[in-house]
């Protein structure tokens, strides 16, 4: 019997696999929330697009069922600063313990200001962020506003792709 090889990979070597050119943004897209610059065919195999990433990585390095299953969303960074939900990235990645769900910002936007989504913003700020479920946390020494959903929602948006990070036998990475 023979046991195949499972690589588990970081966000860019995924994209590269998918043949993208990938960077690290600059100390100024990185104080806006972005992590890495895409460079490659999306959708129209003709016209080649530039696509801002920002990359929301597990707080928990171990395999956590909780911790994939609910996401974090923020609205506010600080009391001046908005969250990453109003940056720039075309795309958010979120990372759980076996793959990357990546939507676009701005239709994970829509969602979270639709009637579709659950969060309560009609409800006093909740005491701590375990109970930020579907409410909003405002942290009282940073002033940020952030929120948990769960990440079957962001699964059910139009355009979402899920990058497994294991890949079986040895693919190739430059």
């Amino acid at each position: 019997m023979e046991i195949e090889s499972l690589d588990s990979y970081t966000f860019p070597e995924l994209a590269k696999m998918r043949n993208y050119i990938v960077t690290q943004a600059g100390k100024d897209l990185v104080q806006k929330g972005i992590d890495f610059h895409l460079k490659g065919v999306y959708r129209n195999p003709t016209r080649e697009v530039n696509l801002l990433f920002a990359v929301k990585r597990k707080k928990i390095r171990s395999k956590s069922k909780y911790a994939d299953r609910w996401t974090w969303i923020e609205y506010k960074k600080s009391p001046k600063q908005d969250g990453w939900i109003y940056g720039p990235a075309h795309f958010i990645a979120f990372e759980r313990s076996e793959d990357f769900i990546i939507v676009n910002r701005k239709v994970l936007l829509g969602f979270l200001i639709s009637n579709k989504c659950r969060v309560r913003w009609d409800l006093p700020f909740v005491a701590s962020p375990k109970e930020a479920k579907y409410k909003i946390y405002a942290n009282p020494r940073s002033g940020a506003k952030i929120t948990q959903i769960l990440s079957k929602d962001i699964l059910k948006l139009e355009g979402v792709q899920v990058w497994k990070k294991e890949v079986h036998g040895g693919a190739e990475i430059s």
